[in-house]
């Protein structure tokens, strides 16, 4: 009998709806905690997958039903990405060759240091062949896309310039992976393969129309899992491609509907919930020994390796050296895809079976490791700054703070679904003497091809705050709907020299309002308290009644 059998039998729980009340409870309970400390709610999951393998209260059904749930997480956050990716995106030489180079030199370093560790009589690494440590080396290079994705949504930076760059080359390595697998299993593609350019772009015209004629109810988002599942992962894995990739691709095929961002926000809601299964599941894929423990804590630190080589490759290429340091950080740590890497490699004997486990230990820990890093990301660098600085060719580019902000007197920033409209608005009462900043430089190009006034700039960047000068400034309107970022933004911007300005801010919870209030924030417009008013002002005060 199972110890989950003997617990569940002696304590009457025997029931799954009692045993999936006892993981929810946990993984909300391990959630809360980590939250509470300031650090993501997602290491609490990691550290809940943990407490129950030790505890034994699994069974195989459950741990069956968590696995299929963390792929569907996986799928969906695939999908998503693709929602918010351009295949121009790929193509710019700081993602495509930053993922390239990275990869072997990380392949270089890991194996050289294992090869090293076994010289020195490391019991674990003492058996691994020169192939062997290769193949772990290339387990290691990946970065995990689902720890970056939510990090970067949790501070809202998904839409930034070195987040796009961060999700660029995460998508680069997982290519690479695909590649990789899709040799190794030798399985050969169906040759309907060659047929799929022409099915995706007929599939593309019926999504498109389908999804133009979709209202925002229930069938919205049962569109959203039907692109996902049917006509993307179903539709690879018949052709002998790995679904995965189809889900990304088929978000990559509506990423400029109309109706993109909506479907984007409705999906989004289903990721959040499923990908918590992926964390749990990461602390049930095995019960660590003393050997496989003490491996893991050995390399980690060469999750923060992963990060320098990315920093230095990075700054290679025309980056600020902030931009360079914030995508690298992000960069740093271990993957699920260097997990399915491993077990391949099991598969085809270049890898010992210990070792998935220590693949495993190594991504749970660098989540660990990485967490504190990310969320604290802005506070080292500017604790790091000058030396960071430093370290960056003195060059423009895209991601340059502006100098000064001209004529300008009013200043809005964020130019998403709220902000372009306040921004269109203030510029038909004040004309030239409205600026709009935003960090998505291709919404700053596209708006600045429709002739707007408007430049790139990251809220969220100390420099930004320091060296313009401020003292034309009357208003800033922050119309970012992001909290996290706009408590970002509001400590930054206290370094404004000679601050005379007023800040207006959005909040939809009572709770954020005051603690906007609390920095600064002049007058704060909470949506859900003011709809209904401004809806009977502008009603009554409109024409038609």
């Amino acid at each position: 009998m199972s110890s989950f059998s003997f617990y569940t039998n002696a304590m009457g729980i025997s029931d799954p709806l009692y045993v999936a009340a006892i993981w929810l409870s946990v993984a909300f309970a391990c959630g809360f905690a980590t939250k509470k400390i300031g650090l993501p709610p997602l290491v609490g999951f990691l550290v809940a997958g943990f407490l129950i393998n030790f505890s034994g209260l699994q069974d195989g059904n459950l741990n069956s039903v968590i696995d299929a749930m963390a792929d569907i997480g996986v799928m969906i956050l695939l999908f998503t990405i693709g929602l918010k990716l351009k295949v121009k995106q790929l193509l710019r030489p700081e993602i495509w060759a930053t993922a390239s180079v990275h990869m072997v030199l990380t392949i270089l370093a890991v194996s050289g240091i294992m090869v090293l560790l076994a010289y020195f009589g490391f019991s674990i690494f003492v058996g691994l062949s020169m192939q062997s440590s290769l193949m772990l080396g290339f387990a290691l290079s990946f970065s995990s896309t689902v720890f970056v994705v939510k990090t970067l949504e949790a501070k809202g930076e998904f839409d930034s310039y070195h987040g796009k760059i961060a999700i660029g080359i995460l998508i680069i390595q997982d290519i690479f992976a695909v590649l990789f697998i899709a040799f190794s299993d030798r399985v050969v593609p169906s040759l309907w393969v060659f047929a799929m350019p022409a099915f995706l772009w007929i599939l593309k015209k019926v999504l498109d129309k389908l999804l133009q004629r979709m209202d925002h109810g229930e069938l919205f988002s049962f569109f959203g899992f039907f692109a996902t599942f049917i006509a993307g992962a179903l539709s690879f894995k018949l052709v002998g491609l790995k679904p995965d990739l189809g889900a990304l691709v088929i978000g990559m095929l509506l990423v400029n509907h109309p109706k993109a961002e909506d479907l984007y926000e409705r999906m989004a809601e289903y990721k959040d919930f499923f990908l918590i299964a992926f964390f749990l599941n990461v602390g049930l894929v095995g019960l660590p020994s003393l050997s496989t423990f003490g491996a893991a804590l050995i390399l980690l630190p060469l999750a923060l390796l992963k990060g320098i080589l990315f920093l230095f490759v990075l700054l290679r290429f025309p980056l600020q050296p902030r931009t360079a340091f914030l995508g690298a950080l992000s960069l740093s740590n271990f993957s699920e895809f260097g997990l399915i890497v491993g077990i391949v490699g099991l598969q085809i004997g270049l890898i010992p079976s210990e070792w998935i486990v220590v693949l495993a230990l190594l991504m749970s820990f660098s989540f660990i490791l990485a967490a504190p890093l990310a969320t604290n990301a802005h506070v080292i660098f500017d604790r790091y700054k000058a030396r960071i600085l430093r370290l960056g060719k003195k060059t423009e580019s895209v991601d340059c703070e502006p100098t000064n902000f001209g004529t300008a007197e009013i200043l809005v920033l964020g130019l998403g679904s709220i902000g372009k409209p306040t921004f269109e608005s203030l510029l038909t009462l004040h004309g030239k003497k409205v600026l709009g900043l935003d960090f998505d430089a291709e919404r700053i190009d596209e708006l600045q091809a429709q002739g707007h006034q408007v430049l790139w700039a990251d809220g969220t960047d100390s420099e930004l705050w320091e060296k313009v000068d401020f003292k034309r400034i009357k208003l800033i309107f922050l119309t970012i709907s992001d909290f996290t970022a706009n408590l970002t933004i509001l400590t930054e911007m206290k370094r404004a020299k000679d601050r005379s300005f007023r800040v207006f801010a959005l909040s939809r919870y009572q709770d954020h309002a005051e603690r906007y209030r609390e920095l600064g924030v002049d007058f704060v417009y909470q949506y859900r308290e003011s709809l209904g008013r401004d809806f009977v002002s502008n009603a009554l005060g409109s024409k038609g009644n």
